[in-house]
Parts: structure tokens; C-alpha cells; sequence
């Protein structure tokens, strides 16, 4: 089998991984890259393969022995046993993106038994509808041109990306990786308190999904730190105050800030 330069393989087709091929099909990329993939799960394989019609291949090997730019998209708790049968496949003149949530660009390598050149990324599901956002760190042996490739693709379903050190990682995947979760946390007290107080659930959903999104827009835009956004909601008595109150007397925003440095080390653990 010969690779093919301008291929583009997923180790792995879930949500995430449907994501980036979803923003490539739509993006002016779309011609660059013949797109292929493999998953253990033949019903999510066949599923993907059969929406976004692109080559299925029959295993992990034949994706890395046809295609140059390898994604890895699956679970880190399978990481290990996905990359040990591929040990001495890979060749340097692979380009490995890894969107696999804490392991690192030395285990990586370590795993397949090269100094590949890889492009650890830590997207989050937003990607789903083009709003992602991405961190991402390439290794010394990613060259100048794959430097650009690689950001080509993210490019396609991220709307923010941020080159950091890989160190920093870890602490991108506590934040915005694992941050949507967060988000939809907090709309989901908003709607059991419309549930509540008797209101209409998919009019709650429309007020309470703006919102988030009408919020997120102005701190996008404005110059103002989220602590003057909140003060120039919050009036003196009025409903904004009560409100927080209640959340600063049960301790929430101290547990968030935990919760959220747990996670990173989370992230930590999953590398090791």
C-alpha cells in the first residue's frame, strides 16, 4: 500500500472526530484532503462513512499505511492498546494530530516507537456547530508546513485557537475542553428552576440558550473584565444581587474554582 500524501485518516470516528470532518466537507479546504477513516464500532464507522462519504477503511493499520496525516481520536483510556499494534508503522514523514485528552506528545511516541512529528489538540464539542474552541502544541519535529496544515484543518471547526506550550495543555483541556460541560450545568439548574417556578420548559430553553450565548458574545467584545459585566447587571437590592447572594453564602464560586483545578489534574492523571 502506498500513502497517499494528501490523505487524511481518523483513528477513531466518534462525535468529535465527525466534527472536524464536518468542518472540513463545508471549509475551503475541502479539496486539499481525500478522507478516510477506521473505528472499532462498525455501526459509528458505517454511519460516518455513509454521511460524509468518505473511504471506510477495514483497520487501524490500513489508515496509517494509506494516509499521511493521521488524527487520533479516541478515548485515552484506550490509547495504549490503539497505538501498540502500530509500533514501527509510523515514519517521520507522518503528521500525527492527537485529540486524545491528556496524554502526551512523549507518550505518544513512545507508544508507536518514533519521533514522529505530532500536534497535540484539545478542541471541545462546540466544534459540533463550528464555535470551537482549540489549544494546541506541535512537537520539534513538526516542520514549518505542517505547522500550517495543522492549523489549516482546526481552523475549519474552531473559531478561537491558541498555540501554547504543551505543558499548558492540560490546563486548556480544565478550561475550555471540559468547559461546555460546565456551561450546560449551569443551564441545566436555570431550567429545573423554570420547571419550578411552573414556566414553560421550551420557552425557558430559547431565553436561557440566548442568554448564554448573548453573554458569551459580549465578553468576546467587550474590554471589560467578567467582573464589570456581572457588576453592571448586578443593581443595588434589586433581583441580580439576591441571586448571587445566595450562590457567595453556599460557597459556589470557591467550588467552581475547585472543581475546575480538579479537573486539570484529572488531565494530569490521564497522561500518565
Amino acid at each position: 500500500m502506498s500513502m497517499n500524501k494528501s490523505g487524511l485518516g481518523f483513528i477513531g470516528c466518534g462525535k468529535m472526530a465527525q466534527a472536524i470532518i464536518n468542518g472540513l466537507a463545508f471549509s475551503k479546504f475541502k479539496n486539499k484532503f481525500k478522507i478516510a477513516a477506521y473505528d472499532s464500532d462498525a455501526s459509528v464507522l458505517a454511519s460516518a462513512c455513509g454521511r460524509f462519504k468518505i473511504k471506510k477503511e477495514t483497520s487501524n493499520q490500513n489508515v496509517l499505511n494509506n494516509n499521511r496525516i493521521i488524527i487520533f481520536a479516541v478515548k485515552p483510556q484506550v490509547i495504549a492498546a490503539v497505538l501498540e499494534p502500530l509500533k514501527g508503522m509510523v515514519s517521520a514523514g507522518h503528521l500525527i494530530i492527537s485529540i486524545v485528552a491528556g496524554v502526551t506528545v512523549e507518550k505518544i511516541q513512545g507508544l508507536l516507537g518514533i519521533k514522529c512529528p505530532v500536534v497535540r489538540v484539545m478542541p471541545n464539542t462546540p466544534a459540533l456547530v463550528g464555535e470551537g474552541a482549540a489549544g494546541y502544541a506541535f512537537s520539534g519535529e513538526v516542520n514549518d508546513a505542517d505547522k500550517k496544515t495543522a492549523e489549516n484543518i482546526l481552523s475549519t471547526f474552531c473559531k478561537v485557537m491558541v498555540n501554547v506550550k504543551e505543558s499548558e495543555i492540560n490546563k486548556i483541556t480544565a478550561l475550555s475542553g471540559s468547559g461546555p460541560a460546565y456551561v450546560f450545568y449551569f443551564a441545566e439548574a436555570m431550567l429545573e428552576a423554570a420547571a419550578r417556578m411552573d414556566f414553560d420548559p421550551e420557552k425557558a430553553k430559547k431565553l436561557v440558550a440566548q442568554t448564554f450565548k448573548g453573554a458569551a458574545e459580549l465578553l468576546a467584545q467587550s474590554k471589560d473584565s467578567p467582573a464589570v459585566l456581572r457588576q453592571n447587571v448586578t443593581s443595588k437590592g434589586g433581583t441580580t444581587e439576591r441571586a448571587l447572594g445566595v450562590m457567595d453564602s453556599a460557597g459556589l464560586k470557591d467550588s467552581f474554582i475547585k472543581a475546575v483545578i480538579s479537573a486539570k489534574e484529572k488531565a494530569d492523571e490521564l497522561g500518565k
